[in-house]
């Protein structure tokens, strides 16, 4: 199973010339965790949850005032579309992330979740009887000469 089939393709983004109080309302708005912030196409920076946090604790200034770009994480962690579930989850463990914008052709089109992943769990498992079943039958297939 690749990600195409599994990712969000309504995307919540900010440009980087945007205020960390427009990213909020939006993450608020649309009840989602992060905001990419996309450049011209290609995304170059994501805003999670964590990155507001600490930001609110670290700057004395209200959230009007704070750029996206000083807010965000820059040059996110990015994935294929064609990419297997099991090596994004790979990606998102070696660099201890959450998120991975799904880039094609240097466009952002979508975005997979960790919380995507854990809803696709019962698919995986019914994905790996099906091919179990399909080599249990192959081996039993008789060779003929």
């Amino acid at each position: 199973m690749s990600i195409r089939e599994v990712m969000s393709t309504e995307l919540v983004t900010i440009s980087p010339g945007g205020t960390l109080q427009e990213a909020v309302t939006k993450m608020l708005d649309e009840r989602v965790g992060s905001v990419v912030v996309n450049g011209e196409d290609e995304p170059v920076g994501i805003i999670t949850e964590t990155d507001v946090l600490a930001v609110g604790t670290t700057f004395e200034s209200p959230f009007s005032e704070i750029p996206v770009s000083r807010a965000m994480s820059e040059n996110p962690v990015s994935i294929g579309p064609e990419t297997s579930l099991e090596e994004s989850v790979e990606t998102m463990k070696a660099y201890g992330i959450k998120k991975l914008p799904v880039v094609e052709d240097g466009s952002l089109v979508g975005i997979i979740t960790l919380t995507d992943l854990v809803y696709q769990q019962h698919e995986l498992i019914d994905e790996i009887e099906q091919i179990e079943q399909q080599r249990s039958e192959v081996d039993r297939t008789p060779e003929t000469d």
